[in-house]
């Protein structure tokens, strides 16, 4: 039987959890599996360096580092807390490294809990796609102690292509949550906008091979940021005034097709609004600006404690 730190635990195997697992076995790690679910183990009951585990508790009882991949922080707080939950056998100097994309208050809470019975949590989701999880190009967000990531490190750079360290516990999630703030935003855009193209008779394809080729599609954070306000220049190659004006227009063709053009009323009362507050003539880009002078007032944690 092998020694526990010889081991991993795994805990979670949807559809990028399998992929991570099957990844790290296939490149000789010695894993000890638990899912809920007991025929999502079943594809690795083959692996001789692959231990099935009963439960959570057991998972831990074998190995001194646990992965948790799951779809919601309540999972964790089972996996971790609950009937048969790892921190029966958690042990000084144990390490649980959370790769899910869960709550916030409920991972400090989590990593809190942990620190009090002498373990230690990294928070590190990661992103990209099963195929990424499946060959090890992943990128994972790290948050937590330096010397807790260090002890994670291996078993990181097996699972990514690259590892950025965002900052104390709870940082690795906020950049994830972050990234998908705007990925998922981006999902809706560009769905309105190509039906609206369609709406108003244009060929599709012909629309998308325009938007592949210009800021629009882009994204900005490959256009003009980088070239502006991210260098402190917001004098206006295009000014906010002349945004409200397009917007305007487009919205209007829109209405006259009784057509409802979500993103483009919000986006208007915003460069409106940006415009009140002063930036009217200055780029587009200082809406950045804006942003950042509306949210410094803001509590920036929102009572969470950071570590």
């Amino acid at each position: 039987m092998r020694d526990r730190h010889e081991q991993v635990g795994f805990v979670g195997l949807g559809t990028m959890g399998t992929a991570m697992a099957t990844h790290l076995l296939d490149g000789g790690w010695n894993l000890v599996l638990f899912d809920i679910d007991e025929t999502k183990l079943a594809p690795f009951q083959g692996y001789a360096n692959c231990v099935i585990a009963g439960s959570p508790a057991e998972t831990m009882r074998l190995c001194n580092r646990l992965v948790t991949m799951l779809p919601t922080s309540d999972h964790v707080e089972q996996v971790l807390f609950g009937a048969a939950g790892a921190i029966a056998e958690i042990r000084t100097g144990d390490l649980v490294i959370e790769m899910s994309t869960g709550q916030l208050d409920m991972l400090e809470q989590q990593a809190h809990r942990l620190e009090t019975a002498g373990a230690a949590l990294v928070d590190a989701p990661v992103c990209l796609s099963p195929a990424e999880a499946a060959s090890g190009d992943l990128i994972a967000l790290a948050g937590g102690r330096t010397e807790d990531i260090a002890g994670a490190a291996d078993l990181l750079e097996a699972l990514s292509q690259r590892i950025i360290h965002a900052g104390p516990t709870g940082y690795g999630l906020r950049l994830k949550l972050v990234n998908n703030y705007m990925s998922m935003i981006n999902h809706v855009l560009t769905g309105e906008v190509l039906a609206l193209a369609s709406a108003a008779g244009l060929d599709r394809q012909l629309t998308i091979d325009l938007l592949q080729n210009t800021a629009a599609g882009r994204g900005q954070l490959l256009t003009n940021y980088p070239k502006k306000v991210l260098r402190g220049d917001t004098s206006a190659d295009f000014p906010i005034t002349m945004g409200i004006k397009d917007l305007s227009m487009a919205i209007n063709m829109f209405e006259t097709m009784r057509a409802d053009a979500s993103f483009g009323t919000l986006a208007r009362q915003l460069f409106d609004d940006a415009a009140s507050a002063g930036h009217g003539a200055r780029d587009c880009t200082a809406m950045l600006e804006y942003f950042d002078n509306k949210l410094a007032g803001q509590p920036r944690q929102n009572g969470i404690h950071v570590r």
